[in-house]
């Protein structure tokens, strides 16, 4: 259940995923302050330098998200959206706790915390001063954090959070190549494919994606690759005058189908592999189809 809950989430718009990501930090808001009876108050510069801190903390757990296709492939995708979504409640339970302070330190309350999570709005939060210059109810903060060196430390932090936000990026569209290209990282996306989108609409998106003709050697060329329910169709165009589906030609098709990786998430689930060959001018020649029994899967 947890698993097609997680296909279910990574399937979702990145504007969705945005959107679902806002809406759980907004609840851990919601949680702090229905729970939260403290009474402390922080500065702006702490609160900033306090704020930046936790941008670099969301940042640095999308790390989980390295382990996509590993996860994908062996089924635990779920641990890595549940590391997502108690980040976002924690973030912003923490996020909603100082704001509260920071609140409580500027106008004398608490109730304008929620400028904190209204864009442009949360520079009033932000920028306000002090509303009492020395406070019984202010956090202790080490000087790194205090002033103006407390507002370099929030820059700093910022930029190396959105430093790690592009390195992980990077990293993830390497990974979307090499699925592409790596027959065993092919195999693992097509596998997520079926358990995500089922069988049929897998090989439909294939062969929308699929790029022909193909030159497969000096005589043959893989004019089209075609999906019909479950049956993937891969036509053959051979410019010889005398060419035959022999028993060796046969067991040829079935060996470099069997052994061909990213084939074996799809005949597992049932798919059938027809090879087609013809002469120049449509001419049938033979064919040959390939299925899970055949491959001993």
């Amino acid at each position: 259940m947890l698993e097609d809950l997680a296909i279910q989430y990574i399937n979702q718009t990145e504007d969705n995923l945005r959107a679902i990501g806002y809406g759980l930090t907004i609840l851990g808001a919601i949680i702090a302050g229905a729970t939260s009876k403290s009474k402390s108050e922080i500065a702006r510069a702490s609160y900033f330098a306090y704020s930046a801190f936790l941008v670099l903390a969301a940042y640095a757990t999308q790390i989980v998200w390295l382990q996509s296709l590993p996860a994908m492939a062996g089924g635990y995708l779920w641990t890595l959206m549940t590391v997502n979504v108690v980040t976002s409640l924690v973030v912003g339970f923490f996020f909603g706790q100082i704001a509260m302070a920071r609140s409580r330190d500027a106008y004398g309350h608490g109730r304008l915390a929620a400028l904190a999570f209204i864009p442009f709005a949360n520079f009033w939060l932000l920028l306000t001063p002090s509303k009492n210059a020395v406070s019984a109810n202010r956090v202790p903060t080490i000087p790194l954090l205090t002033g103006g060196v407390g507002v370099l430390s929030g820059f700093v932090v910022l930029i190396t959070a959105f430093a790690l936000t592009m390195f992980i990026e990077q990293e993830i569209n390497r990974q979307v190549e090499r699925a592409l290209t790596e027959p065993a990282s092919q195999q693992t996306a097509i596998e997520f494919m079926i358990r995500s989108k089922g069988l049929e609409a897998t090989l439909r998106a294939m062969t929308a994606d699929s790029q022909t003709p193909i030159t497969v050697d000096e005589a043959t060329t893989l004019a089209r690759i075609e999906a019909d329910g479950t049956q993937l169709r891969r036509t053959y165009v051979v410019d010889l005058e005398s060419v035959s589906i022999t028993d060796e030609f046969r067991a040829d098709i079935e060996n470099g189908i069997c052994a061909y990786g990213p084939f074996i998430p799809l005949l597992r689930a049932g798919a059938t592999i027809r090879e087609v060959y013809v002469k120049p001018d449509g001419a049938p020649i033979g064919a040959h189809m390939v299925t899970r029994d055949v491959c001993g899967l």
